[in-house]
């Protein structure tokens, strides 16, 4: 009894895992438009965050992602360019500039 316990659990997990597994498949299809198996950047260029991740998610910079590298997509992280600041004193921004003293005996008198 309780191997048919343990059994029945572990095919519910596993068809919950297949059907993850397929979604991701099905969605990596819909993008592979010459069916070679492979996502290039150009099949893609229609989903904004797939191209956001594409360079990234590349591990062999082969130009093109495999099931395996796509599957791996929502795990890497995108950089995103944050604001300039204002350039400290040290590499030549602007910082309060001394006044300058004029020449002892050079100012009127």
């Amino acid at each position: 009894m309780k191997r048919i316990a343990a059994l029945c659990i572990a095919l519910a997990a596993g068809g919950a895992l297949a059907q993850s597994k397929n979604a991701t498949d099905r969605y990596f299809d819909s993008l592979d438009l010459d069916g070679d198996g492979y996502v290039s950047l150009a099949e893609a260029a229609g989903n904004a965050e797939v191209v956001k991740r594409f360079d990234r998610g590349d591990r062999n910079h082969d130009g093109k992602l495999s099931r395996k590298e796509f599957a791996n997509l929502k795990n890497v992280k995108v950089r995103v360019a944050s604001k300039k600041k204002e350039p400290s004193a040290a590499v030549g921004g602007s910082a309060r500039k001394k006044q300058e003293k004029s020449p002892a005996g050079a100012g009127g008198g």
